[in-house]
C-alpha cells in the first residue's frame, strides 16, 4: 500500500466522523433479520456489499460494524458466519462484493466506499467498529487497521499481517485470530503468540477443525463475544454482568473440557485469555493466573509446545522440497511420461505418501502436516498460475502449473475454470470447454465470471458453450 492510500483512508474516517450524525439516509426499505445479498453504494454504484441488518435495528441509538472482506469478493459468505452474532449482540454486519485478492487499492477502495456508505444510511458507533477477513481478507483488514486507526478490533481467519507489518506497540486494536488446525497458515497465526504479546496487543488465537477456510458460526459468535468483553473492558459499552459471569463459566468449561482431553496447548492458551480478559471484571482472576503458571512449567504443556514445533518444521521441509522438485521439472505435470526424470519420480511419490496420509480418518500430527502441505501447495499454484494467466500472459506455463493443482486436489472447481481459460486465451478451444464443463460439473457456479471475460469470446457461438452455460444457470 502506498502512503498516499495510507492518507486517503485516513482523511475519509475524519470526514465520516464529523458527518455521519447529520448524514443518515432512510433505511425503511431495506429488511431486516435476514441477509440481503447485493447494497449498492449510494455514491458508486460498482461498489456493493452483502448486509445483515439485526431485526430490532433502529436510527435511535448507535450500533458496532463489522466490515468483512473475502478472498474471492463472496460478501455473503463472511455475512451467513456472522448473522447469528450479529442478531444476538446487535451488530451490523457487511461484506464487500468487491474487495478480492489482488492489489491493494481493491479492498481500500471497496473499504472506502462500504464506510462512507454504511454512515449515510446507518446509525454507526464510531468506537465499536470492526473489520474482519479470510485469508488476504485477513491481511486487508489488519492494513486497513493500521492505517485508518479507527478500528476497534480485526477477526482474521486464515492469515494474520501483511508481510511488511508486524504487531506493534503503536497498535490500537485487539487481535482475534482463527485457524483450522488443518490450514497450511495455521503457522503463521500461532506464531503470532509472541509477538503480539511482546507488542501489548491484547489477543487471542483459536483454532477449529477445519482446513484453509471462513472458521465455522461458533468460532464467529466466539469472536463477537470476546470483542464484548473487550469493549466492556475499554468502557465502550455498559458493563453487564450477567454477560461477563456467562462468558466466564463458558470459557472457563471449554478450558477445563480441552485439559481432560490432553490438550494441554489449547487448554493453555484459553486459561491464558481468561486471566487477560477478565482482569478487572471478575475477583477470581487470581485463581486462573496461578493456574497458568503451574501449566506454564509443566511437562505436559512443553511436551505439546515441542510436538507443534516439531509439526510445524516438517511442514516446512516438506514445503521447501516440494517447491524446488517443481523449479526442477519446470512445473509439468505430474503424470509426465518422462519417468528418467528423478525430480518428477520423487515428486509423485511424495504427493502420493502425502495423499494417503491426508485421507486418514482420524487426526494425528501425520494428517495435519499433510493437510497443509497438500492444501498450501494447491492454493500456491493457483495463485501463481493466476498471476501468469492475467499479469504475465504466459499461458502455457498458467496451463502447467493449473494441472498440477487439479491433480493435487481433484475437487476443487476453480483450478478447473481457471484452466479453461487458459486454453481459450491460448487458442485452444476444445481443451477449454472440455475444462469448462469439468468446472461446472465440480459445481463451479459463477456465471458471471463466464460471460464478463473476454477469453471467453471466441467460444460462445459455439453449442458446447452455449450448453454449458444454459446447465450452470440452471444450478
Amino acid at each position: 500500500m502506498s502512503i498516499s492510500s495510507l492518507v486517503r483512508l485516513s482523511v475519509i474516517v475524519v470526514l465520516l466522523a464529523h458527518s455521519a450524525a447529520h448524514a443518515i439516509t432512510q433505511t425503511e426499505s431495506i429488511p431486516r433479520g435476514q441477509i440481503v445479498e447485493r447494497i449498492e453504494a449510494l455514491n458508486d454504484s460498482s461498489q456493493s456489499y452483502a448486509l445483515y441488518l439485526p431485526s430490532n435495528y433502529t436510527a435511535e441509538r448507535k450500533w458496532p460494524v463489522l466490515y468483512a472482506f473475502d478472498p474471492g469478493a463472496r460478501g455473503r459468505v463472511p455475512v451467513e458466519r456472522f448473522k447469528d452474532a450479529a442478531e444476538k449482540y446487535g451488530w451490523i454486519v457487511l461484506g464487500s462484493n468487491n474487495s478480492r485478492n489482488g492489489p491493494w487499492d481493491v479492498a481500500i477502495n471497496a473499504w472506502n466506499a462500504m464506510q462512507i456508505d454504511t454512515h449515510r444510511r446507518f446509525a454507526i458507533d464510531d468506537e465499536r467498529m470492526y473489520a474482519t477477513g479470510f485469508s488476504g481478507g485477513a491481511r486487508a483488514a489488519v492494513r486497513i487497521a493500521i492505517a485508518c486507526k479507527c478500528l476497534a478490533g480485526v477477526i482474521a481467519a486464515g492469515a494474520g499481517f501483511p508481510t511488511d507489518l508486524a504487531p506493534s506497540p503503536t497498535m490500537h486494536f485487539v487481535f482475534f485470530g482463527a485457524a483450522g488446525i488443518d490450514d497450511f497458515n495455521y503457522p503463521e497465526l500461532s506464531s503470532l503468540e509472541e509477538p503480539l504479546t511482546k507488542a501489548g496487543v491484547s489477543h487471542r488465537i483459536q483454532t477449529f477443525d477445519g482446513r484453509h477456510e471462513w472458521q465455522p458460526v461458533s468460532v464467529a459468535t466466539a469472536a463477537v463475544e470476546w470483542m464484548e468483553l473487550r469493549a466492556i473492558k475499554a468502557r465502550k459499552r455498559p458493563r453487564d454482568d450477567g454477560f461477563i459471569n456467562a462468558m466466564w463459566q463458558q470459557l472457563l468449561s471449554n478450558a477445563k473440557a480441552r485439559e481432560e482431553s490432553k490438550k494441554y496447548y489449547e487448554a493453555y492458551q484459553l486459561y491464558l485469555d481468561l486471566s487477560d480478559s477478565f482482569k478487572g471484571l471478575r475477583d477470581d482472576v487470581p485463581e486462573i493466573e496461578t493456574k497458568v503458571n503451574q501449566m506454564r512449567d509443566s511437562r505436559e504443556l512443553k511436551a505439546a509446545i515441542r510436538e507443534e514445533q516439531a509439526q510445524i518444521s516438517k511442514q516446512r521441509n516438506l514445503e521447501s522440497q516440494i517447491e524446488s522438485l517443481i523449479a526442477g521439472r519446470g512445473g509439468a505435470s505430474v503424470n509426465q511420461s518422462d519417468e528418467g526424470f528423478d525430480s518428477s519420480i520423487l515428486l509423485r511419490a511424495i504427493l502420493n505418501d502425502l495423499r494417503k496420509q491426508s485421507e486418514a480418518p482420524e487426526d494425528s500430527s501425520q494428517r495435519r502436516v499433510a493437510r497443509r502441505v497438500l492444501g498450501g501447495l494447491f492454493v500456491g499454484l493457483v495463485e501463481q498460475s493466476i498471476s501468469l494467466l492475467q499479469a504475465d500472459k504466459n499461458y502455457s506455463e498458467s496451463i502447467k502449473r493449473l494441472k498440477l493443482a487439479t491433480e493435487i486436489n481433484p475437487d476443487r472447481p476453480a483450478a478447473f475454470f481457471y484452466l479453461a481459460w487458459a486454453y481459450a486465451a491460448n487458442r485452444e478451444k476444445k481443451k477449454s470447454l472440455q475444462y469448462l464443463n469439468t468446472a461446472v460439473e465440480k459445481g463451479f457456479s459463477d456465471a458471471a465470471m463466464i460471460t464478463a471475460n473476454k477469453a471467453f469470446d471466441s467460444v460462445r457461438n459455439d453449442p458446447e458453450y452455449q450448453q454449458i452455460m444454459a446447465r450452470l444457470r440452471k444450478q
